[in-house]
């Protein structure tokens, strides 16, 4: 049963699961327990992308190398520093015979499991944008039977599609979390806080929806279309002004906090943020869970702080489908007039 997880291509430690394992067997041919992708494009987590770009100075070719050097050492995408990957997209070219209700030969997918526990051999990097954390490549992956992964939608074009399957887990776990009324605080509005947002106003009629991010363009856009009711410019790192701040924008404590941030030290403002007997749910590779545990117990406030799992038995069905019919979220992922790619 074990063979199910990945363990046999764990390469050291002995023992431990492809996710905290240092170094893994990216190599064929396909095991009976798995599934074969040609992968033509790396999708990186927002935290990981950011410090990759911050550590090469914006420069292309040495994002490029570095990702190449990370991959060759680790055989996979696992960024040693952030501890965190991403996801691929690619064409499935073998099928191993014990693998589990696997996709057809000729299928593109996404690969949902992160790529810090999906063996990835890297030939070569096509191409690379300092804005963008799709990365074009051209390499091989395999694809375990525990592994989740998704079909390629043929009516949302490709890189919006690979955009909502590296964050569907935070739209799924609002949805899960949220109810009619609530208040709902989502810091950061990038991809994941955008979807988080769109979940929020879908489950919580009469609730209010606020969101919190630095840059005041992107808190401009979610409040004009509509996805936030109240649009804060914060520093989240600075969390009693955050907390002043929204009790002078009006906002009530939330009875969920969702946490989307790319940057570090944003725990505190986040439960500072919450109402007591609310939810915090970290959905960022950014966070530290001893500095959000151990602030919660500084200051005696009783909340309720989830860890936010990439996965949820939905594999990403759901927020594809709050894609589908949310304008505001179709906008905010500009697919106005988009085409499939």
């Amino acid at each position: 049963m074990s063979e199910n997880f990945g363990i046999g291509r764990v390469v050291e430690p002995a023992g431990a699961l492809p996710q905290p394992a240092s170094v893994l067997d990216a190599t064929g041919p396909v095991r009976d327990d798995e599934f074969e992708v040609a992968v033509e494009r790396l999708c990186l987590d927002a935290t990981s992308f950011r410090q990759i770009r911050d550590e090469s100075e914006a420069d292309p070719d040495r994002m490029a190398a570095r990702v190449l050097e990370i991959v060759a050492a680790r055989g996979k995408m696992h960024n040693p520093v952030t501890d965190s990957g991403g996801v691929a997209l690619g064409t499935v070219t073998g099928v191993g015979s014990g693998y589990l209700d696997p996709p057809a030969v000729g299928d593109r997918i996404v690969t949902l499991a992160s790529l810090t526990l999906t063996p990835l051999r890297l030939d070569e990097v096509v191409a690379l944008d300092p804005d963008s954390a799709q990365i074009e490549v051209r390499g091989t992956a395999w694809v375990f039977n525990s592994a989740p992964w998704g079909p390629l939608p043929e009516d949302i074009p490709l890189a919006t599609a690979l955009e909502v399957y590296d964050v569907y887990g935070a739209g799924s776990h609002v949805a899960r979390l949220a109810s009619p009324g609530d208040t709902v605080c989502v810091m950061g509005s990038g991809h994941a806080g955008k979807l988080a947002m769109a979940a929020a106003r879908e489950v919580t009629e009469g609730g209010t929806v606020i969101a919190v991010d630095a840059n005041p363009e992107s808190i401009e856009l979610v409040t004009g279309l509509g996805l936030c009711d109240i649009g804060l410019v914060a520093d989240l790192r600075d969390p009693v002004r955050t907390r002043d701040q929204l009790a002078l924008a009006g906002a009530p404590e939330a009875d969920l906090t969702v946490v989307v941030v790319s940057s570090t030290g944003c725990e505190p403002a986040a439960i500072l943020a919450t109402a007591a007997g609310g939810t915090v749910l970290f959905f960022s590779m950014a966070t530290s869970f001893q500095t959000a545990a151990l602030t919660a117990d500084g200051i005696g406030h009783d909340v309720r702080m989830l860890v936010g799992s990439g996965f949820t038995p939905d594999c990403g069905s759901w927020s594809l489908d709050l894609l589908r019919k949310s304008e505001p979220l179709r906008r905010a992922f500009g697919l106005e007039g988009a085409a499939n790619q």
